[in-house]
């Protein structure tokens, strides 16, 4: 399998096209794209919420309104409550996609291929040649591909091989 990851590669895809999984993987990725389990956006909006919450929460212009409501009092308290509601909301939007791109930086596609997720960034003029190769190298095997999968074919029948017969139930 050759997987060229061009945008984001997140979630389940990235479980199930995972190298620990398929070793025999070849994981090329764009360069700009994202790669991780979560992707940022989800990250900042359920294991990051706390943070999200916590950074609206500190936010002055939320402060300087609540200030306002603590001291209004009857339909302008109502008002400003209202006014408050809405000003949350937009500045904890604001504040989810400060820490999705603050998590997007740390977990970029670079740092997946220094964890073994993925094998190369390219550049997209490379990618058809990249492939090509990848495919190649698995049709025309060296002499250490050919080793190894020679050692797996005979762990392989070690497993298979049946038991004894005093073992057997």
């Amino acid at each position: 399998i050759v997987f060229c990851v061009i945008s984001r590669y997140h979630g389940g895809a990235f479980v199930v096209f995972s190298k620990a999984l398929n070793p025999n993987m070849t994981v090329l990725a764009l360069e700009g794209s994202f790669a991780s389990v979560l992707g940022g956006a989800p990250a900042a909006a359920v294991v990051f919420s706390g943070e999200v919450n916590r950074r609206t929460a500190a936010d002055s212009r939320v402060r300087d309104l609540e200030a306002l409501v603590a001291a209004a009092c009857g339909a302008e308290r109502a008002g400003l409550i209202a006014e408050l509601d809405e000003l949350r909301s937009s500045v904890r939007a604001q504040k989810l996609g400060e820490v999705a791109a603050e998590f997007d930086r740390v977990h970029d596609i670079r740092r997946a291929v220094e964890v073994g997720s993925v094998d190369a960034v390219i550049r997209a003029a490379e990618l058809r040649p990249r492939i090509i190769e990848a495919i190649e190298s698995r049709l025309h095997p060296t002499d250490e591909r050919r080793a190894e999968a020679a050692q797996g074919e005979q762990r392989g029948s070690l497993r298979e091989a049946p038991a004894p017969e005093s073992t057997r139930l």
